[in-house]
């Protein structure tokens, strides 16, 4: 008589899996950083055509937040490029730097609706010196939405 062949027993390897999910924790804790460094706190101004946009749809994008400093006791604006302060001609060769790399590049401005517009207005001659064609300002629309 012939003897049932004998089994195995059946082992969970989670090893991988641990791997895995040690890699996804760190790839959303650098990106939320990453997005929490572009979006600086600012007091949007409101537009009657603000829309919501996919990020995906800017493409290759250079966030310039402008914040009023008169707000904070200052004069004049602050320039802030991934949370941290610099000066406007330092705004201007990162812009020229950014074109280097992607001709395609969207600048994003980002400006506190108290903002007097010429501190905007030197960002945007920034961007034409540059070469960069594509500029998307941020707003809010009445209801709360756009961005």
């Amino acid at each position: 008589m012939k003897l049932p062949p004998r089994t195995t027993p059946i082992r969970v390897n989670l090893a991988p899996m641990v791997d895995v999910t040690m890699c996804l924790l760190v790839f959303f804790m650098v990106t939320t950083k990453m997005v929490e460094m572009e979006n600086s706190v600012i007091d949007l101004p409101i537009a009657r055509s603000a829309k919501d946009v996919d990020k995906q749809k800017l493409g290759k994008r250079f966030v310039v937040n402008v914040r009023d400093a008169r707000l904070e006791g200052g004069e004049g604006a602050r320039y802030l490029v991934q949370d941290k302060e610099i000066h406007l001609l330092e705004v201007i060769e990162r812009l020229h730097r950014e074109r280097q790399v992607d001709p395609l590049v969207n600048c994003v401005i980002r400006a506190d609706r108290s903002l007097p517009y010429e501190h905007v207005q030197a960002v945007m001659v920034g961007c034409a010196r540059a070469g960069i064609q594509k500029v998307t300002f941020s707003a809010v629309s009445r209801d709360g939405g756009g961005g």
